[in-house]
């Protein structure tokens, strides 16, 4: 395990028999392979929960591809001549796997069809394809069995790699399309108590996971980062930051009392809010939002590597505004948004969670 993944839980005082570990994505082929292999290894040996990132779909991919090809008559040969060649290759000064395949693919007529196998944009002998070459079968079971996305109905709360949306951009939030513009329907059958909040709370969160089509998009779960002006979904920075329409959308929530009012005032909906918590976007660092919070800081680049906690003594209190966020400065290099190495933040309706921190070298 990276060093900097030792140095976060003994911060934290992680104890696996009492604490719940949830990754958030892309445990591997952001930063040398060996971290990456050791990473792996401890989660998969310690079956940690997490949701997929788009870096280990690509590892996902590629050991499925290897499967498939060392499957076939003469397929593993052509993998093991292939990196007898690629190994000589860089012997004599060939650093570029990029520009030595384009060549391979041009000269090598005899493999030409073995060639024509490897899908485009596919890199043969990068990041992704050592892994996937090298991890064992546990670990690729357990990268296979780790879920796009999940909802945690206590916390009112999801975990996604890249983001989810609250609404579907090509509709108004306010429109009937929208989960959030209507009050679900307790399905016929049901039994609830006397108190019906709870369940009405989880049937919207889930109809925000299946009724708005994004959201059913594994690529949009794995690579959104915005939106843009046509409203299609992008991974560019253009476009509005996903995050801030989800935090718009979600602070029009005003309870499902307020369905009765909703023809009349657009910006009040029959909704109660749901935070989401999510990586990927190291270039935008740590990204706390009232009902967002990512937690991609960049430590691959040198930063930082965060945590989010929630639970235990700092977890129920009344609301606590923005301005009155306690922050610890026990270090010296905060981010721009004046968050350090720990610090408290508003979580869901009315608790709290602290983001924790180390530096990364």
């Amino acid at each position: 395990m990276s060093l900097e993944t030792i140095a976060l839980l003994d911060k934290l005082s992680y104890e696996p028999s009492s604490d719940v570990l949830i990754s958030v994505g892309d445990i591997v082929a952001k930063g040398p392979h060996s971290g990456s292999t050791k990473v792996l290894s401890y989660m998969a040996s310690n079956n940690v929960t997490a949701v997929r990132g788009n870096h280990d779909q690509k590892v996902i991919e590629w050991r499925a591809w290897l499967n498939w090809i060392h499957s076939l008559p003469g397929g593993s040969q052509f993998l093991q001549e292939t990196q007898d060649k690629w190994d000589k290759a860089q012997h004599r000064g060939d650093i570029d796997i990029e520009d030595w395949v384009e060549k391979q693919t041009k000269l090598d007529k005899a493999n030409s069809a073995w060639w024509k196998k490897i899908p485009d944009g596919w890199k043969l002998f990068g990041d992704h394809f050592e892994i996937a070459h090298t991890m064992s079968d546990k670990e690729f079971d357990y990268m296979v069995s780790r879920p796009l996305k999940l909802h945690v109905p206590s916390a009112h709360a999801y975990l996604a790699h890249a983001g989810i949306l609250a609404s579907d951009p090509h509709y108004k939030p306010s429109h009937k399309k929208q989960p959030l513009a209507r009050v679900p329907v307790i399905p016929p059958g049901a039994r609830p108590s006397s108190n019906k909040l709870p369940i009405l709370r989880r049937l919207q969160e889930l109809a925000v996971l299946t009724k708005i089509p994004q959201n059913l998009d594994p690529w949009v779960t794995l690579n959104i980062r915005g939106v843009l002006k046509n409203r299609e979904v992008t991974r560019g920075k253009d476009g509005t930051p996903w995050s801030e329409l989800y935090n718009k959308d979600v602070d029009m929530c005003e309870g499902f009392e307020q369905s009765i009012h909703t023809t009349k005032n657009s910006e009040v909906l029959p909704c109660h809010p749901a935070t989401v918590i999510y990586g990927h976007a190291a270039s935008r660092g740590l990204d706390v939002k009232r009902w967002s919070i990512g937690i991609d800081s960049g430590c691959v680049y040198g930063n930082r590597l965060t945590a989010l906690v929630l639970g235990g003594k700092n977890s129920h209190i009344d609301f606590i505004d923005d301005d009155d966020v306690k922050r610890d400065t026990d270090d010296d290099d905060d981010d721009d948004r004046h968050v350090t190495s720990r610090s408290v933040v508003p979580f869901g309706d009315r608790g709290r969670g602290e983001i924790v921190s180390v530096s990364c070298e």
